[in-house]
């Protein structure tokens, strides 16, 4: 087990809505969660632009594992991981299911500075979704031998690591749990195999390298909190978490979220499932700005050595997705006359047979992590999804929805995700209406 004499820095690590965010007295998190339920078909987009969220975690300094109140819930895992609730959802069989899909992640030597896992019953004012901390863990040992003194102690410190998983009373299964706990766990296995439990030579390290950290422009270093706010997901640690999750995070993780266009929504009022990072078939990373982790050479490799494993390779290799764009004008007589509609097709191939296509898209000049999920394709459905306003007409009634999509500058992509949880990312189409 690796071990620190000192540790006179206690990094903290925050998970909103599941993905995990870095953040300190220097980094404050501001990200927002995106509403994409609707209630009814007419609000079905009225509520489409992000609520913003204040995401902030104190930067503190420890010695010693901090007291928590009594606990409802607890047990002790066979690696001496205590797991701690304070919901009532959470009793001693669903923690024992925690650890369950704790050990679903690929794990290697790192568990053994995981102290304990808390769960607590709601996210607090800054919801907070999930936290990493290392500390420090003090013993004192007493020697006695005739040439020492008889009062004479060594201290002897190790470094631990706790996550932390709020909002257990919402989030009240595994499945709703397991992203966030993959990441976070993912900031222990980084920290340990890859930048030694610090932040010394980020830009120098063996990741950075392979994940081509200065071409990307990922950030290596600390800056002040709207600094972080606004690029958090170009720092290199959310990124090398992020990669865990899919290179080795629990088969849990891969959920699949079913999202529909407007078109849909006009013609069978389908709604959307509420915008959660969960749904990684959308964004199966933060920075959809950078290649995917399994589209980057070497870098399945590279975290499977750590653990001496070989990777299972992909079920099939990388092939190209293109998408094409159309406009379509739909006329229509009303009352004040005739008046013309205009809605766009986005279509794409789709190459890996069994896959599930997702159309996504973010606004260039304003990307602060994740995206925004368009439609959601299966096998043997039409590859395509309508953007814009769109109508329908039932009987003498024209019915008209409009998304907020077709606005300004967007970039488009598709996430193909593959039978073994494997994403590949299309080529990406900017367009500016």
């Amino acid at each position: 087990m690796k071990t620190f004499l000192i540790i006179v820095l206690l990094l903290t690590f925050t998970a909103l809505l599941g993905g995990g965010i870095f953040a300190s007295n220097y980094f404050e998190e501001a990200i927002e969660e995106y509403n994409y339920s609707i209630s009814g078909v007419e609000a079905f987009f009225d509520n489409h632009k992000p609520d913003p969220f204040i995401n902030e975690a104190p930067f503190l300094k420890s010695e010693n594992i901090s007291e928590y109140p009594d606990e409802r819930y607890s047990l002790r895992t066979p690696e001496g991981i205590s797991i701690i609730s304070y919901s009532e959802v959470w009793d001693t069989a669903k923690l024992e299911l925690l650890y369950e899909e704790l050990m679903k992640n690929k794990i290697g030597p790192e568990i053994e500075l995981l102290y304990e896992i808390v769960v607590y019953p709601d996210e607090g004012d800054e919801m907070i979704l999930g936290t990493f901390s290392p500390f420090t863990s003090s013993m004192d040992f007493t020697l006695q031998f005739p040439a020492l003194p008889e009062d004479f102690v060594v201290g002897v410190s190790r470094a631990v690591g706790r996550i932390v998983l709020n909002g257990g009373d919402t989030n009240d299964t595994i499945e709703s749990m397991a992203s966030t706990l993959s990441h976070e766990y993912g900031h222990l296995f980084t920290f340990y195999h890859m930048f030694d439990l610090s932040f010394e030579n980020l830009e120098h390290s063996d990741y950075a390298i392979i994940r081509g950290a200065s071409r990307h422009n990922l950030i290596t270093g600390e800056h002040d909190e709207e600094y972080y706010r606004l690029h958090r997901h170009r720092f290199l640690i959310e990124v090398a978490a992020e990669d865990y999750l899919q290179l080795m995070g629990s088969p849990t993780t891969r959920q699949v979220g079913t999202f529909v266009d407007v078109r849909q929504s006009l013609k069978d009022g389908a709604e959307n499932p509420k915008f959660s990072i969960r749904y990684r078939n959308a964004f199966p990373q933060e920075n959809m700005k950078i290649p995917l982790a399994s589209e980057v050479n070497g870098l399945r490799d590279y975290f499977y050595h750590f653990i001496g494993e070989k990777p299972v390779p992909p079920v099939e290799d990388r092939q190209d997705i293109t998408l094409d764009i159309r406009p379509v004008t739909v006329e229509h007589d009303l009352v004040s006359g005739l008046t013309s509609f205009l809605h766009y097709v986005i279509t794409w191939n789709t190459p890996y047979e069994e896959a599930i296509y997702t159309l996504a898209y973010y606004d260039p000049d304003d990307y602060s992590g994740w995206g925004l999920p368009v439609r959601t394709v299966f096998q043997g459905q039409t590859a395509s999804a309508t953007i814009g306003k769109v109508t329908t007409q039932r009987g003498n009634q024209i019915h008209i929805l409009e998304d907020s999509i077709a606005q300004g500058n967007r970039v488009f992509y598709v996430v193909a995700q593959l039978p073994d949880g494997t994403y590949y990312l299309s080529e990406k189409m900017p367009i500016q209406f």
